[in-house]
C-alpha cells in the first residue's frame, strides 16, 4: 500500500501542475472565481496573482506534509512501543500523510481545472462538470475516517 500511495502522490503532483498550467494558459487577464445566480461575474483577480497564489498554496501544503513525514521518520520506535513509539503506527501515519498530500493535491487540481472551465468564454461544460469539485472534500472526509480507523486499530 505504501508504494501505491507514494505513486499516487507523485501522480497528483503532475496532475496539479498540468491543471494549473492548462487553466493559466487559457485565461484572459482577469480570473473570475465567483458568480451571481445569473452567472454574471462578481469577483475577479489578476491572472498572475491566481497562478502564483495557487502555486504558493500548493507548495506550502506539500512542504507541511513533507516536514511532518520527516519528523515522524526521526522518531525511534520498537514493535511493542506505545503511541508514536510503535513502529506499525508510525508507518501507518507516514503512509496516511503521504496519501493525504496526494488527495489534497488532487483536490487542488480539480479546483484549477474547474476554474479554467469557468473562465473559458466558449465553455458550457463547467456547469455539467462542476460536481467533480465535490469529489475532493468527499475524499478528504473518507481519508480522515481512515485515520480514525488507523488510530483505533489494536497494536501489539
Amino acid at each position: 500500500m505504501d508504494k501505491f500511495i507514494g505513486f499516487f502522490r507523485t501522480v497528483s503532483y503532475v496532475l496539479f501542475t498540468a491543471a494549473l498550467l492548462w487553466s493559466y494558459a487559457y485565461m484572459v487577464g482577469q480570473v473570475t472565481y465567483r458568480f451571481d445566480t445569473q452567472g454574471n461575474p462578481i469577483y475577479a483577480v489578476d491572472r498572475n496573482t491566481y497562478f502564483f497564489g495557487a502555486l504558493a498554496i500548493f507548495i506550502l501544503t506539500n512542504v507541511v506534509c513533507s516536514v511532518f513525514i520527516q519528523t515522524l521518520k526521526k522518531i525511534k520506535t520498537t514493535e511493542d512501543g506505545s503511541g508514536l513509539r510503535n513502529r506499525s503506527l508510525k508507518l501507518d501515519l507516514i503512509t496516511w500523510t503521504k496519501g493525504f498530500a496526494g488527495i489534497v493535491n488532487l483536490f487542488f487540481g480539480l479546483i484549477m481545472f474547474f476554474l479554467g472551465l469557468m473562465n473559458l468564454a466558449e465553455s458550457q461544460q463547467s456547469k455539467t462538470l462542476g460536481f467533480y469539485v465535490y469529489l475532493g472534500p468527499i475524499l478528504i472526509v473518507v481519508w480522515f475516517f481512515y485515520l480514525a480507523y488507523l488510530l483505533g486499530k489494536s497494536r501489539s
